[in-house]
């Protein structure tokens, strides 16, 4: 089954956004070289490309994110930048050499309020559903829980590894740091807060951590278990992997309703039977073909050189 196609079903859409690890290795495990160079990865991509990220969570393998976009095209090429310089920074760390991801990242469509916040409350929750820490804020990585509480200002450094190059080939002495930025990576407000006071939205997020934590709480007398503990998440090591990697199918899209999940399903067959046939007509060799709003064209088919007869 081919992947599916990068769909925009309005002209801003809100997108959540999984990118996991090959394999589940824990390359993304929490420390702070490795949280202060995706922070940076990040404030540089911010600062190239107008995305309003909402939220971002980096688990030990994957990372979660909540953003809003205008075009298919912004997404991708934000997402390039992140994933590309985030494997090569990180691989460079951990001296791997190997493909860092496991797949192309997956960009599901938030379509209301009541499940933008229901996917809030799931990507917060990292750390603590998974039994290792007990409270949002007790995880290691990155989870915007400060920032969103607290109004601390994220921020990580970005290296310009192309410039420490060029200088060292032309005979420079390079500093410690002399390449390095530091980039701050602003959070937006979700569209459903968009109107509210910071104090009003900072209450909202504080209600939501502490009904994570009390939901926690519950389940660990329940189940009779204990956490991992935050010291054990960072003794970890990157090139293991979970036992057993969760898979579920992913959803269309996130939305409230029956209806409007088949409004959706009938706009993406219709984009995707449009793109189908502008495609057919391409490859036949049609000049002038045309492919619906915010969408890729794939390429063209190679041509060889005519061999003339000898």
């Amino acid at each position: 089954m081919g992947r599916p196609l990068r769909y925009l079903p309005e002209p801003t859409t809100t997108f959540e956004i999984t990118i996991r690890t090959l394999q589940g290795k824990f390359l993304l495990r929490p420390s702070d070289q490795v949280n202060d160079l995706i922070l940076g990865v990040f404030g540089r991509a911010l600062s190239l490309y107008p995305v309003l990220l909402h939220l971002v969570v980096v688990a030990s393998d994957h990372i979660h994110m909540l953003l809003t976009v205008t075009s298919t095209k912004l997404l991708a090429d934000f997402m390039r930048h992140v994933n590309s310089n985030i494997a090569r920074k990180v691989g460079r760390l951990y001296n791997w050499h190997e493909h860092f991801w496991g797949q192309r990242y997956r960009a599901i469509a938030v379509l209301d309020n009541d499940k933008l916040e229901e996917r809030v409350h799931y990507l917060l929750s990292h750390g603590c559903k998974e039994g290792l820490v007990i409270r949002p804020s007790d995880w290691p990585g990155i989870n915007c829980v400060e920032a969103l509480l607290d109004g601390e200002t994220l921020e990580g450094t970005w290296y310009d590894r192309t410039k420490e190059y060029e200088a060292r080939r032309a005979g420079l002495e390079v500093e410690p740091g002399q390449f390095a930025t530091r980039y701050q990576v602003p959070l937006t407000p979700l569209p459903m807060l968009a109107g509210k006071s910071d104090d009003e939205q900072r209450m909202w997020y504080q209600e939501m951590v502490a009904l994570i934590e009390e939901q926690t709480r519950k389940r660990l007398r329940k189940e009779g278990k204990k956490v991992l503990g935050r010291r054990k998440v960072l003794e970890q090591s990157p090139f293991r992997k979970p036992k057993k990697i969760k898979r579920s199918p992913a959803p269309c899209c996130h939305c409230s309703g029956i209806e409007r999940w088949k409004t959706f399903r009938d706009a993406y067959r219709m984009f995707a039977s449009l793109y189908r046939e502008a495609s057919r007509k391409l490859r036949n060799g049609a000049k002038k073909v045309k492919f619906p709003d915010n969408c890729f064209p794939p390429p063209l088919a190679y041509t060889g050189a005519s061999m003339a007869p000898g």
